[in-house]
């Protein structure tokens, strides 16, 4: 079956008697490794409970995945790594799970396997799933960014079927042959503050008129520690050469992220400052200008339509690896950049992320209103390259419609 958006199959629990292939309902595993992946996962799980209450979700992933009642078979949090020497650590671990969750398809055979990023994990579980002949859809395939077409015989031969975030993964998957579809970025339908500007900094109580600048260090300890004392040094640069900064925001996916941030918190004396925890969406309405990391964060500002200075730092290797890999693949190492096919947004990566140039990229675009009305235009146009809202529904319904269809064949 080739998935479409409206088949006009029955998926509600009410009127459709689907069964898996043990005959216990419909069983579907998600499997998803780093942060973003876990929140991509957990609204896709929310849709499948909304159409199917009586679904049963399980797989590995994160806290997200588990709050939206995924059985976690796994537990992924610790999984998310960046380079080389961190990804090597996590090999073991890796591996281990990957046999259990390989077992765990054969006893429970769900009726579909859905995959979200994590490429050299899911592939491989993919293949494999596929050899059982479980039913695979890849829900956010691996360097699905990429502007530039690559070789995806290993990515073809791990899913049945694929459902890509951006509209030239589409067609470089169906020139190769792939089952592929674009209903838009899944991003879309997640990022969503809890309230205004106005009223985030009115719950803070961030007073005066004053610019609010955000600080996004990343969901990983190492990148965090990496990161935050370059935020919190530039900070200290930005306050004294710019009066009308009011307030520092930061966000903290976790006990331990808040910790190390706060154990910075001398380098913002001068100035208010607040930490919010698993409220990332929050902190960037309630800015004005963004440092944040490169990656995820990078293009939930960018649906935010928020200003923003792109920041790398990391290990010597880190960096090296990095920048070698985005500069070789790409042009730009952040994905409004990257999306935008220029630099639309300031990059300061590996040495160039000083405190020092922090500070100096921020003071310059702080006191430039010009400047940061064209990022933000330029941002708009990215967000409307990432599709309509609604996509994490629309595949949602076609992966049960595949279900169904596929059950009264």
């Amino acid at each position: 079956m080739i998935l479409s958006k409206a088949s006009g199959v029955d998926i509600t629990a009410d009127s459709s008697n689907v069964q898996d292939h043990n005959g216990e309902g419909i069983s579907i595993a998600l499997v998803a490794g780093e942060h973003s992946g876990d929140a991509s996962a957990a609204a896709l799980a929310e849709e499948f409970r909304r159409f199917r209450p009586d679904v049963l979700l399980w797989g590995a992933g994160g806290e997200r995945m588990r709050q939206s009642g995924v059985e976690l078979v796994e537990d992924f949090s610790w999984a998310g790594a960046i380079g080389v020497l961190e990804s090597l650590k996590k090999v073991p671990p890796l591996l281990a799970a990957l046999a259990r969750l390989k077992n765990a398809l054969i006893e429970r055979s769900p009726s579909v396997l859905v995959l979200i990023d994590f490429g050299a994990f899911n592939i491989r579980l993919g293949t494999f799933a596929k050899e059982q002949g479980i039913p695979v859809v890849y829900y956010f395939p691996p360097g699905s960014w990429r502007r530039r077409p690559r070789d995806f015989s290993k990515l073809l031969a791990s899913a049945d079927k694929f459902i890509t975030p951006f509209p030239w993964s589409e067609k470089f998957l169906r020139d190769a042959g792939a089952d592929a579809v674009f209903w838009g970025h899944p991003i879309l339908d997640i990022v969503k503050p809890s309230a205004s500007s106005v009223e985030l900094r009115k719950e803070l109580n961030i007073t005066g008129n004053g610019m609010v600048i955000g600080l996004m260090p990343g969901s990983r300890s190492h990148e965090i520690k990496s990161i935050i004392p370059a935020f919190a040094h530039a900070a200290e640069i930005i306050v004294s050469q710019t009066p009308q900064v009011s307030a520092f925001v930061a966000a903290a996916v976790s006990d331990e992220s808040e910790r190390l941030i706060r154990m910075h918190a001398d380098s913002f004396k001068n100035v208010e400052f607040r930490v919010l925890q698993k409220r990332a969406y929050d902190v960037m309405e309630a800015s004005d200008l963004l440092l944040t990391c490169s990656g995820t964060a990078a293009l939930e500002a960018a649906v935010l339509e928020r200003p923003m200075i792109i920041v790398y730092r990391g290990t010597w290797l880190m960096q090296f690896e990095y920048i070698f890999r985005r500069r070789v693949i790409e042009d730009f190492a952040g994905m409004p950049n990257i999306i935008a096919g220029r630099m639309i947004c300031p990059e300061l990566l590996g040495d160039d992320a000083s405190p020092e140039n922090i500070a100096a990229c921020a003071v310059r675009l702080l006191s430039d209103p010009v400047e940061m009305e064209r990022q933000r235009s330029d941002l708009r146009n990215v967000k409307s390259v990432l599709g309509e809202p609604g996509g994490t529904e629309r595949s949602a319904r076609a992966i049960l419609e595949m279900i169904c269809q596929s059950s009264k064949n």
